[in-house]
C-alpha cells in the first residue's frame, strides 16, 4: 500500500515546482546539444573570438541576464533559473566535461574514432562546453543580482564570492580567444631572439631573448636489468632500478651488484674511463656481479654513452644484461637577456616552475636539446601571453575577500 501511494505521488518531470531532476535533464539538452553540432559540423569546436568581438559578447551576456531579471523572472521558468538545482547542475556538468579532458588525451594526431567527433579530444573548444558554461553564467548572474537587492552587510560576502566567481569564469571563456602560447628557441652564442612558433605560424615579437647560458643538473644515473630479446628494462618484485652510489650494493635477477667505482663525467680512453669535464662526456661505473652463493662472476666497466660515445652495456648471458641508464636531469636553468623595442634590457636566470613576466609576456623554462644532455647549448622556452589575466586574478582575489568578509562579519554577529 505505502509502494502504491510513492507511485501515485511520484511527481511527473517539468512539471512545477522544478527540482534537482530537472535542473539535470536541463544541463543534459545544453550538453548534448554541443556534442551534435560536434557531429554535424566538419570544424572541430569553437572558435573562440577576438577583441573587440568577445568585448561585444561579455555585454551582450550581461544585457541579457539584466533582460532576464527585469522582464523575464515573473515566469516560473526564468525565475527557477536562479535556483540552487540549477547552480549545482551546470556546475555538475562542468565537472562531467572537465572529467573527461583529464581522462582522454587532448589535442593529439592520433584519431580516436567517434570520441573525436564528439569532440572528445578537445573539451576546451567543444560547443558542450561552451553551452552549459552560458547556462551557468546566466544562473550565476541572475542568483547574484537577485541577492543584491536589498544590498546590506549581509550580503557583502555572498555578492562578492558569486560576482567574482561569475567574473573568473567569464572572463576565462571570453579571453581564451586572446591568449597566445608559442615557443622560442635559443642558442648560446647568437644574436638575440626576435621570433617565436606555434603549430602553424612564425611570429614577429616585440621582446627578444638572448641566451647567455644554459645549466643542466642530473641525478645519478641509475642501473637496471635489461632484456636482450626486446631491449626493455626488467622491472619487477626480484628486479629494480637503482640510483649508482660508489660502494653500494643491488640485488638484480638474483645477482648482487657492487659499485666499484663511479665517474659522473668519464671518456673511455685505452681499455678505461677516466674523468673528462667537456663536451660528450658520460657517466660510468665500474661494477662487480656475485651469483646468489657469492661467487665473483665478472668485473666490468659499464657507461650509459652520450652524443659523441656509445653505451657501454655488459651482457651477462643470451638473455639479460646490466646497462647504465641515462641520468634524469635534476634541475636545469637558463641565463637569459631580454629586450624590448623601446630600448629596455633586463638579466634573469629562468628555471623550470619559475615563470618570469617581461612586457606583458610570462615566460618559461621549457625544454632544451636533450641529445646533448648536460652540454646543451639550446634553451627551449615558452612564451604566453594573455590580456585577460588581470581581469581572472580580480575575480580571484574579490572571491578571497568574500570569503574573507563572511569569517569575519560571522565571527562579529556571533560576538
Amino acid at each position: 500500500m505505502h509502494l502504491e501511494y510513492i507511485i501515485v505521488k511520484q511527481k511527473r518531470p517539468f512539471k512545477q515546482p522544478y527540482g534537482y531532476l530537472e535542473a539535470l535533464i536541463l544541463g543534459a539538452i545544453f550538453v548534448i546539444s554541443g556534442f551534435i553540432i560536434e557531429i554535424i559540423t566538419p570544424a572541430k569546436g569553437f572558435v573562440f573570438p577576438k577583441s573587440p568581438i568577445n568585448i561585444f559578447i561579455l555585454l551582450a551576456l550581461i544585457l541579457i541576464i539584466i533582460f532576464i531579471h527585469i522582464f523575464l523572472t515573473k515566469y516560473y521558468f526564468f525565475k527557477w533559473l536562479s535556483s540552487v538545482p540549477v547552480a549545482i547542475s551546470t556546475i555538475s556538468w562542468t565537472i562531467f566535461l572537465v572529467l573527461i579532458m583529464a581522462i582522454v588525451p587532448q589535442k593529439v594526431d592520433i584519431f580516436y574514432g567517434f570520441m573525436d567527433k564528439m569532440g572528445f579530444t578537445y573539451i576546451s573548444e567543444n560547443w558542450a562546453l561552451i553551452f552549459i558554461t552560458f547556462l551557468l553564467l546566466i544562473s550565476l548572474g541572475l542568483i547574484t543580482i537577485q541577492r543584491a537587492k536589498p544590498f546590506n552587510k549581509k550580503n557583502i560576502g555572498f555578492l562578492l564570492n558569486h560576482l567574482g566567481l561569475w567574473i573568473v569564469i567569464a572572463s576565462a571563456s571570453i579571453g581564451s580567444g586572446e591568449q597566445i602560447r608559442l615557443k622560442m628557441y635559443v642558442s648560446e652564442n647568437s644574436n638575440p631572439v626576435w621570433q617565436a612558433y606555434d603549430d602553424n605560424n612564425i611570429y614577429e615579437l616585440s621582446i627578444a631573448i638572448k641566451l647567455i647560458d644554459f645549466e643542466l643538473e642530473q641525478y645519478n644515473p641509475e642501473i637496471a636489468l635489461i632484456d636482450n630479446i626486446t631491449g626493455d628494462i626488467i622491472i619487477d618484485n626480484k628486479n629494480k632500478i637503482f640510483l649508482v652510489e660508489k660502494g653500494d650494493e643491488y640485488k638484480l635477477n638474483n645477482l648482487k651488484i657492487r659499485i666499484d667505482d663511479f665517474i659522473p663525467l668519464s671518456v673511455y680512453i685505452d681499455g678505461n674511463y677516466i674523468e673528462f669535464f667537456d663536451q660528450g662526456a658520460a657517466a660510468s661505473a665500474k661494477i662487480s656481479v656475485f651469483d646468489k652463493e657469492g661467487e665473483l662472476i665478472t668485473t666490468s666497466w659499464i657507461s650509459s654513452g652520450s652524443s659523441l660515445m656509445n653505451p657501454n652495456i655488459l651482457k651477462l648471458d643470451t638473455l639479460y644484461s646490466i646497462a647504465l641508464l641515462e641520468p634524469q636531469p635534476k634541475k636545469y636553468s637558463s641565463e637569459l637577456e631580454l629586450f624590448a623595442k623601446d630600448g629596455t634590457k633586463e638579466k634573469v636566470i629562468l628555471e623550470v616552475n619559475k615563470p618570469y613576466t617581461f612586457k606583458g609576456w610570462k615566460i618559461y623554462q621549457l625544454s632544451y636539446d636533450e641529445s646533448m644532455g648536460r652540454w646543451s647549448e639550446t634553451s627551449v622556452l615558452e612564451l604566453v601571453r594573455d590580456p585577460w589575466l588581470p581581469v581572472v586574478y580580480l575575480g580571484l582575489f574579490m572571491i578571497l575577500a568574500g570569503v574573507i568578509y563572511i569569517f569575519w562579519f560571522g565571527k562579529y554577529r556571533k560576538e
